[in-house]
């Protein structure tokens, strides 16, 4: 490993600042000079040996169309050499020589200075990235100078939005022919300086990490020199090759596009080696971001723009929307910046990306606000840029807490905003639509509030231990436990994974998760709460079922035939007795007594308990009652039982999936119109499931639940189930019941 690479605070900041004048110079030349209204692309497809081919942003300024191919320029053939014309004052009438559609055109073309809606409204896409990457480069600079890779950040930064600027202000063919400042402004920019970027970007990716396998002094300066010396032995060698000035420099930036494509291949392999030999989770982590989003930037912009440009002469992408392809590499500095603490510089981090988004977004609204006034109302590029200015001053103040808001909301989740999450929290357990439905509310509302991984709820079983309750993704280590109290007593525990391992969560974090639990805890107090209840009730119910099942049973098998029994005794004394007598008349009226007797006992054994499920069981019992109901309506019993399901039904379950399915099929003989109607009542280890459907005329939403409606859902509820009714595919009836069994599936 080489050593770390040492280096002045001063060095990068003055070659920023070399290359950023050099960008003002450029563009305040070109603005002052005059153009023809074209601009010329930079791919050898447009620069040929004999003519160049124009882009014309504007067509209502000029003669000239896109696609026309330019030979001469105010008599002077641009073959023969470049800079051979007299600058023209503004005003001044050229006589082009043009090429269009396969036949010779000589336009007459008014020279005037660049419209600034021309330059503003061509490459806005450009802007924003380099804007966006400079503020953020210079930034960390100025926070971090001694950090390594903030110097070669800053340089890359002030070299892209340099160059770029120029090059967006573009090179007009009339520039060909004059020669001088423009042109050769233009040149220094747009080879030199975006060579001295690439150099940034390959020193960047060879000390964004410390101990990279090829870094060290002499290589992050090879790095630095690297891209510059190639381009200017490339232009040296391209003079020599080139038959003439249009044609040198279409190799020359050839090169350039060349050299730019092998600094970004480079600099993303780099990333990949620098992730495979560094151990530390951090750095690999950071990597894994920049890495990430280097290389989707670096793939987009080689497939395209430069490869295209390299074979075919021309591009995929437009070029003002090249610098698009760039963002995923902003978006990865500043995601690195915020969750892995890339230069240990968080509040950097933000105010950061709060700048950024502001400044991109007020570059875009500036440019589109000047478009549309001067074509829309068409004032003078003078006014619209003023006026253009002044709703950008009005727009900075809320615009810029609007973007803090946002990226604090992006990278730090709610935890600078705790009353909104709680408020968040409050809202999702109002809006709970069934108990069951809270805990799973609780534990997304955390995740999504701190922004982690994963969540979860444990609730305390009342002997020291947990159950899990509740979770929300995937998890992972570490993992912070926040316990959950109601009136000073554990009710459970939240648990929350950090963002990664070496991202713990901080101070604020735990903060806010305080707040939270305190509201959880109520909530799952709540929870276990109702669960009791439904506990209590279902245990009511079973007992109340098995009483009746002992009864009926006690009353069926006991007390029924000994009534019977006595009266049939006393008719048997009565045939011994004189008629007429006193004692026969007794005997004759407690054989009537007990007849009746035995009447009232089977009415009572039948209301405590149907006899079908005794005698048959449940789906025969079913299928009894569904013989019964026949006629219109063909109705097929039909019974699963899983095979580790053997024991006896509790009697409430039995007895509530009797009910419910023949309430259900009682419906659809009455009210459906079907034809036909299948139930189906599955045994299941922990469960029993029926469903009832039909093919009848389906539900009215407009009319009420009716008593056996209720009926049904309230003996579910009972049991502690469930109960829904809904539409089959066909437009018939489902009715469908959950009953869950105790533990063991057995009686009590």
């Amino acid at each position: 490993m080489s050593a770390p690479v040492r280096r002045s605070r001063r060095s990068p900041a003055v070659v920023a600042i070399v290359i950023a004048v050099l960008g003002v110079v450029g563009v305040a030349v070109r603005l002052d000079a005059t153009g023809d209204g074209t601009i010329l692309p930079l791919g050898w497809s447009a620069l040929r040996p004999e003519a160049v081919v124009v882009v014309v942003p504007d067509p209502g300024g000029t003669p000239l169309r896109t696609g026309d191919l330019v030979t001469s320029i105010g008599g002077h053939r641009l073959a023969d050499g470049l800079g051979t014309l007299q600058r023209p004052e503004p005003g001044a009438a050229i006589p082009y020589d043009v090429a269009r559609d396969g036949s010779a055109q000589a336009p007459v073309v008014r020279v005037e200075r660049p419209a600034i809606r021309a330059l503003a409204g061509q490459a806005w896409g450009n802007l924003v990235f380099v804007l966006a990457l400079a503020v953020l480069a210079a930034a960390c600079y100025v926070r971090r100078p001694e950090e390594p890779s903030t110097g070669p950040l800053l340089v890359l930064g002030a070299g892209l939005l340099g160059s770029t600027a120029v090059v967006v202000a573009g090179l007009p063919a009339l520039a060909l022919a004059t020669g001088g400042p423009v042109f050769w402004l233009f040149q220094l920019n747009a080879v030199g300086v975006y060579s001295v970027a690439w150099g940034g970007l390959l020193a960047f990716s060879l000390t964004v990490v410390g101990g990279h396998p090829w870094g060290g002094r002499r290589a992050v300066r090879i790095a630095y020199a690297g891209p510059l010396a190639v381009m200017l032995a490339w232009t040296a060698i391209a003079g020599l090759l080139a038959p003439n000035q249009l044609r040198w420099l279409a190799l020359v930036h050839s090169g350039q596009t060349a050299v730019a494509a092998v600094a970004l291949l480079v600099s993303t392999v780099s990333g990949v080696v620098a992730y495979r030999a560094v151990p530390d989770p951090l750095m690999r982590s950071r990597l894994r971001w920049l890495g990430g989003g280097g290389a989707a930037a670096a793939l987009l912009s080689i497939l395209g723009w430069h490869l295209p440009q390299l074979v075919t002469g021309d591009q995929l992408l437009p070029w003002g929307d090249l610098g698009l392809a760039g963002l995923p590499f902003v978006a990865a500095i500043g995601v690195a910046l915020r969750r892995q603490y890339l230069f240990d510089i968080e509040r950097l981090a933000n105010r950061s990306l709060v700048y950024a988004a502001t400044v991109a977004v007020l570059v875009a609204g500036y440019a589109i606000v000047v478009a549309l006034l001067v074509s829309g109302l068409h004032l003078s590029d003078t006014v619209a840029a003023a006026l253009a200015a002044a709703a950008a001053a009005v727009a900075l103040a809320p615009l810029r807490t609007a973007a803090q808001r946002a990226v604090d909301r992006l990278m730090y989740g709610d935890r600078h905003d705790p009353a909104g999450a709680l408020d968040r929290l409050g809202a999702r357990l109002g809006s709970a639509m069934l108990p069951a439905d809270v805990l799973p509310a609780v534990v997304q509302t955390v995740a999504r509030s701190l922004r982690v991984p994963y969540a979860a709820i444990d609730l305390a079983d009342g002997a020291g231990g947990f159950q899990p309750a509740a979770e929300y993704g995937v998890p992972t280590e570490p993992v912070h436990v926040e316990p959950l109290h109601y009136q000073r007593r554990s009710v459970g525990r939240l648990r929350v994974s950090a963002r990664g391992r070496d991202d713990p969560l901080d101070a604020a974090d735990v903060a806010l998760l305080g707040s939270l639990a305190r509201q959880a805890g109520v909530a799952v107090q709540a929870v276990r709460l109702h669960d009791d209840l439904v506990r209590s009730r279902a245990d009511v119910v079973a007992s109340r079922e098995d009483e009746r099942r002992r009864l009926r049973r006690d009353l069926h098998d006991g007390l029924g035939p000994t009534l019977a029994a006595i009266g049939l005794k006393a008719e048997l004394a009565a045939r011994d007795v004189p008629a007429g007598s006193a004692a026969h008349a007794l005997l004759a009226e407690i054989s009537a007594e007990a007849t009746a007797s035995v009447t009232d006992v089977r009415r009572l054994v039948e209301a405590l308990r149907p006899p079908a499920l005794d005698e048959l069981g449940l789906v025969g019992a079913v299928r009894s009652r569904a013989d019964a109901l026949g006629g219109a309506v063909a109705i097929e019993v039909r019974g699963e039982e899983d095979g580790a399901a053997a024991a006896p039904l509790p009697a409430a379950v039995e007895t509530a999936a009797y009910r419910i399915a023949v309430e259900a099929m009682t419906n659809v003989a009455r009210h459906s119109g079907a034809t036909s109607c299948t139930v189906l009542i599955a045994r299941r280890p922990d469960s029993v499931e029926v469903t009832v459907a039909d093919d009848g005329r389906g539900l009215d939403p407009a009319r009420p639940d009716g008593v056996g409606l209720r009926s049904m859902r309230e003996r579910a509820a009972e049991v502690g189930g469930e109960w829904s009714i809904g539409s089959t595919a066909g437009g018939g009836t489902l009715v469908h019941a959950h009953l869950p069994l105790p533990p063991g599936g057995r009686t009590r």
